[in-house]
């Protein structure tokens, strides 16, 4: 099946990673910013600021969730099709339903796309030369619904680009830029200030980074604006965008507000401010619109759930409290710019924040999920047995994203490629089974007593069977 599932994972490199949605961040043990042993990894804060800037996007900012929603929205279409183990099965003629069409076009909308990178998994990115860019071209995206009606349109803009490199012939791209460029390219711009050290320049620090996505976005902002820009100001046009439900239009759009107040040589932001205020409001009247909440519409898809409900109260409170956030400030990311922090530090920002769960691999081999939250937070007040509910729904929606196709579709469970268990490594029932080979590679193929006792994998799996039967939520995976 199509690889879409890698869109999952957000990352730095191969040292974090954060799954969309399912809100899982994961960083390897380069990463233990309070190792057992000696002092953390100097670029420990920085793999952690980076998957931070990820979590942040995905939650408080319309690109986020808007394509948040639309995976919810497919939570439906997808039960119906599952057996008594949790498993989809793809019915004939599922790539002409309405709903799960309009589903994925509002979320590769909001996430944007890229074509032109080489699928053949074998693939790693050259380091490039020269990005050439093309025209940036305008068109938009119709919504329309057999029984609704057209619903609207969703502008988008793409650009062609062309990567020179020595290994070979260029390679052509064409890039609608959404959530997963932006907030990588934003992220990589957090975590390279923070990795920063007197007398390194940018060529120094980027020399072991992949070439795409983290070293194309600033490119691309200083080909449209035809200047040079600061950090700051990269920040600034990407969140702009991502606060809005059209990224990749008010991308391009932010940009060229910019070109104009720099051509008119006279120091002054009229553009940029003016476009700048109208993203802002227009986001406020969204998140505070009473007749519209990405809450709302969540509780609304999962009320049939008694698995789930008490799980998303919590996931619910998170994203209300990241829009809390994101109005009062907006650009909170650049908070990761103004210095380079030690651990303590960091932590101490993102405790003002918004509360982040961290698997922790160590080592040894094993790992840790922790909670970082503020006393008197949204988790730190809820007994272990609701925290264990979300993490039910977290696995959920984990699984259900293994789903999704590039085309635009859901795919059968058993043609799924190999994605590792979220909690592979901290999960005390995987250690109490001998640790299935499956849970680092097909989770879902994990039964560890045929339903009676349960993983959190397989909660989350059987929690979307069509034909539920009862199963025991697992304790803690860290106990």
């Amino acid at each position: 099946m199509s690889e879409y599932h890698e869109r999952e994972v957000l990352n730095a490199g191969k040292l974090g990673t954060y799954r969309v949605h399912s809100l899982f961040t994961r960083i390897t043990s380069e990463g233990n910013m309070q190792p057992e042993i000696g002092e953390p990894f100097p670029g420990a804060v920085a793999l952690h600021a980076h998957e931070y800037t990820h979590y942040l996007h995905n939650l408080s900012t319309l690109a986020g969730l808007d394509a948040l929603l639309a995976c919810f929205w497919l939570v439906t279409p997808f039960v119906r099709g599952t057996d008594d183990r949790g498993w989809f099965t793809a019915p004939v003629g599922i790539e002409k339903d309405e709903n799960l069409s309009i589903a994925f076009s509002i979320m590769k909308s909001a996430r944007g796309s890229v074509e032109g990178i080489p699928n053949d998994g074998l693939f790693k990115w050259p380091e490039i030369n020269e990005w050439c860019f093309g025209t940036v071209l305008s068109s938009s995206v119709s919504l329309s619904h057999s029984t609704e009606g057209d619903i609207g349109k969703i502008g988008v803009k793409s650009i062609s680009i062309t990567a020179k490199h020595n290994r070979g012939e260029p390679l052509e791209l064409v890039l609608i830029p959404g959530l997963d460029f932006i907030s990588e390219g934003i992220a990589y711009e957090v975590e390279r200030e923070q990795r920063r050290v007197p007398a390194v320049s940018d060529q120094l620090l980027d020399s072991q980074t992949p070439s795409y996505p983290y070293l194309a976005y600033r490119p691309l902002i200083e080909h449209l604006i035809e200047y040079k820009t600061t950090v700051q100001e990269r920040i600034l046009i990407g969140n702009l965008a991502l606060l809005t439900t059209a990224p990749s239009y008010a991308f391009f759009e932010i940009c060229a507000a910019i070109k104009r107040d720099r051509d008119r040589g006279d120091g002054a932001t009229k553009d940029l401010d003016k476009i700048g205020s109208d993203i802002y409001e227009a986001f406020v009247k969204h998140v505070t619109n009473s007749k519209f909440s990405y809450v709302g519409q969540l509780k609304e898809v999962l009320a049939g759930s008694s698995d789930h409900i008490q799980g998303l109260e919590i996931y619910c409170k998170l994203i209300e409290k990241g829009l809390r956030l994101r109005v009062e400030t907006p650009m909170m990311e650049q908070l990761f710019t103004q210095a380079r922090l030690s651990p303590d530090e960091f932590r101490n920002v993102t405790l003002k924040l918004l509360e982040r769960l961290v698997c922790q691999e160590t080592v040894d081999g094993e790992s840790t999920i922790e909670w970082v939250v503020p006393l008197n937070s949204i988790i730190a007040e809820l007994p272990d047995e609701e925290i264990q509910k979300l993490s039910v729904l977290q696995t959920s929606i984990h699984f259900l994203q293994q789903h999704f196709t590039k085309d635009g579709g859901l795919g059968s469970t058993v043609n799924l490629k190999e994605s590792a268990c979220p909690f592979a490594g901290a999960c005390q029932t995987q250690k109490e089974y001998g640790y299935p080979a499956d849970c680092e590679s097909k989770p879902w193929n994990v039964s560890v007593a045929d339903g009676k006792q349960v993983c959190w994998y397989e909660a989350g799996r059987l929690s979307l069977r069509l034909d539920r039967r009862y199963q025991e939520v697992p304790a803690s995976p860290a106990s």
